[in-house]
């Protein structure tokens, strides 16, 4: 018996002593990361992990989830100061699991699943750089449009859909800013399209410079594009469309050593009631006060509120909020 304890005292040894090689011969070319293989949003995305990571659906979560299931502070992944990572459960309400397992704490290996609320999975591995960057390659082309750098269509539908559960979940509004440039055809056909490339691309970091981090801008079709605001009601959207209106007019594009004059056209809408409307509704709208901006003149801003009716089969009411107009309007490219 004494013999049997000894050797399994040496087996347990020797594990740790394997485990510790093993961490060690990762050294600086292999560094543990965790990456969102599957949810509602976000998939493809990865978070180094460098100290430790916070899981949530809260504004100070590291790792943000905005999924029903999903507590504000959900669960917390740790890097170890001997290299191991653990995954700790902060008390969520629906628990968290690694493997199907649920846990209240657990050293990850390489590969492992830690789920949490529904459907969003979490993947910690350890990657070299060479993996990094094909990761975040292949990531960005899948919610990248790859003209512009903005959030592509797919990636806008997510972010829409995923505000209007915050909103309705924390009693806020959304708005939505629908925008398009101004006879872009005109400039196409008259300066090229490689010129035409250069004023999205252009106007894309226009856009992006004139808007706040926690805003989304998207390219949803060819010169079409669309900024998500989150809790900001009509009058402060309205406002931010001014700007970038101002922005783009006052902005000199030159392709070429050729300038252009490049306006755009902008419709606001805002969602005052979340619960009781959709992504649908709130695009729908926002169309609807672009193609007013556009009918009365372009280079302007039309904008308005949506509520539902009690009916959820009925046409939702449009109601007019402001018609911003410049005083000098530029004739248009």
């Amino acid at each position: 018996m004494p013999e049997d304890d000894d050797e399994s005292d040496r087996t347990a040894i020797a594990s740790r002593s394997e485990l510790a090689a093993r961490i060690a011969s990762r050294g600086k070319n292999q560094r543990p990361w965790i990456v969102i293989v599957s949810g509602a949003a976000n998939v493809g995305k990865m978070y180094r992990l460098d100290g430790e990571l916070v899981v949530g659906r809260g504004p100070s979560a590291t790792v943000q989830v905005e999924e029903d299931g999903v507590s504000r502070m959900h669960a917390k992944i740790v890097l170890l100061p001997d290299g191991r990572a653990q995954v700790v459960d902060l008390e969520s309400r629906n628990g968290t699991f690694v493997n199907g397992d649920r846990i209240k704490m657990a050293t990850l290996s390489d590969g492992d699943k830690i789920q949490i609320g529904t459907t969003t999975i979490l993947k910690f591995s350890y990657q070299d750089a060479l993996d990094e960057a094909l990761q975040e390659n292949l990531y960005t082309s899948a919610t990248r449009d790859p003209l512009t750098q903005l959030a592509n269509k797919r990636t806008f539908a997510e972010v829409i859909d995923r505000e209007i559960a915050y909103a309705a979940r924390h009693g806020g509004r959304l708005s939505l800013i629908a925008f398009d440039v101004d006879h872009f055809k005109r400039i196409n056909d008259t300066y090229g399209h490689p010129a035409g490339d250069y004023v999205l691309r252009r106007l894309a970091e226009v856009v992006s410079a004139g808007i706040r981090v926690e805003d989304v801008a998207a390219r949803v079709g060819g010169e079409e594009f669309a900024v998500v605001l989150r809790d900001v009601p009509t009058g402060g959207a309205v406002d931010c469309a001014e700007r970038l209106r101002r922005s783009v007019e006052t902005t000199p594009f030159e392709p070429e050593k050729q300038r252009i004059a490049v306006t755009i056209s902008l419709g606001v809408a805002t969602l005052a009631t979340p619960e009781r409307g959709g992504a649908e509704l709130l695009v729908k709208t926002a169309d609807r006060y672009l193609y007013e901006a556009k009918q009365s003149g372009r280079n302007r801003v039309c904008s308005g509120e949506v509520t539902p009716s009690q009916d959820p089969g009925a046409t939702a009411e449009h109601r007019p909020i402001a018609v911003t107009v410049p005083r000098s309007p530029r004739k248009p490219a």
